[in-house]
């Protein structure tokens, strides 16, 4: 057994810490982002990857590398997959927005080169852009779950906050192509729907996603293509993931947002992903957000990889 899940020292699924780690120390790769500073209401998120390690940790007590079963569908997950912790992103208060950004794609780069999946930990929805920039070669298809569509072009004269993340990313063509589930709530000229639309990007929204079988909702993605995974945390109603910055309501329960990304990353090829806009100061007592947030990990991460063994 890796040992209580309240005793020592809280990497991600209590994993190895590795600041530099190959393909010999594991599989996933864990890197938190912790900065929020591009948020455009309530802050935050810079605390969210110390939450979500946290939480996890309420599932590490398994043998290394030894599989989940989940019985609800009837599945192996995780079987033979490692994963290791490799830190933070220190970033500092005053750079730019090309340095910060920069200095994100630096640290996820390497574990790209030593075939490793980064798994990253927000932090706000900026950090995405800069994560995809380390993907720029292999251009996945972006799949993700949010509120919002993140396609601002600019706040005030700022154009990488975490409401342009995805506008940027197509813009400079880092992906092959956009898929948007659960976005909902009022949205103005600035959110550029029909530019999005005008540009290829597919959007199910929230209601719809709700009623539509989730086999026709990744239909249109290309089989064992690569995908990249955005998990913004508010796709998820309030009432059950209350701490992020800007919460709407009507979102997805649990459930639904594991059957979208189960079925999407076994449609693609998983080879990324990140979870951001936990902010666990309008969590409460119960850490219901960030619990929601690494049991979402495991879902996705357990689907889109290969299990070995069964019990």
């Amino acid at each position: 057994m890796t040992g209580a899940p309240f005793a020592g020292i809280a990497t991600f699924f209590k994993a190895p810490y590795v600041a530099a780690p190959t393909k010999a120390d594991g599989d996933v790769a864990v890197l938190g982002v912790p900065f929020d500073e591009s948020t455009c209401h309530r802050p935050g998120a810079r605390f969210g990857p110390r939450a979500i390690r946290e939480v996890s940790t309420f599932w590490a007590y398994r043998e290394e590398a030894e599989p989940f079963y989940d019985g609800e569908t009837g599945e192996y997950l995780l079987g033979g997959v490692r994963f290791v912790d490799s830190g933070d992103v220190e970033l500092g208060q005053t750079w730019s927005e090309e340095r910060r950004n920069r200095t994100i794609t630096e640290r996820v780069s390497p574990l790209l080169s030593a075939g490793l999946l980064p798994l990253v930990l927000g932090g706000d929805h900026s950090i995405t852009y800069a994560v995809l920039a380390a993907f720029r070669e292999g251009r996945p298809h972006l799949v993700q779950l949010d509120t919002h569509m993140d396609y601002w072009d600019e706040v005030g004269d700022m154009r990488y906050t975490h409401g342009s993340p995805i506008i940027r990313a197509h813009e400079e063509d880092l992906v092959s192509g956009v898929t948007q589930y659960g976005t909902r709530g009022f949205h103005t000229v600035r959110d550029n729907v029909a530019l999005a639309r005008q540009r290829g990007v597919r959007t199910f929204w929230c209601r719809e996603a709700k009623q539509t079988p989730v086999d026709e909702l990744v239909a249109h993605i290309e089989p064992d293509s690569p995908v990249y995974v955005t998990l913004d945390i508010d796709v998820l109603d309030p009432s059950i993931a209350p701490g992020t910055g800007t919460p709407q309501p009507g979102g997805f329960s649990y459930e639904q947002a594991k059957a979208i990304l189960q079925a999407v990353v076994r449609r693609g090829k998983l080879v990324g992903m990140d979870v951001v806009e936990v902010a666990p100061a309008y969590d409460g007592p119960g850490q219901l957000t960030a619990m929601h947030a690494a049991r979402l990990i495991f879902d996705t991460i357990g689907a889109g990889l290969p299990c070995e063994g069964s019990f």
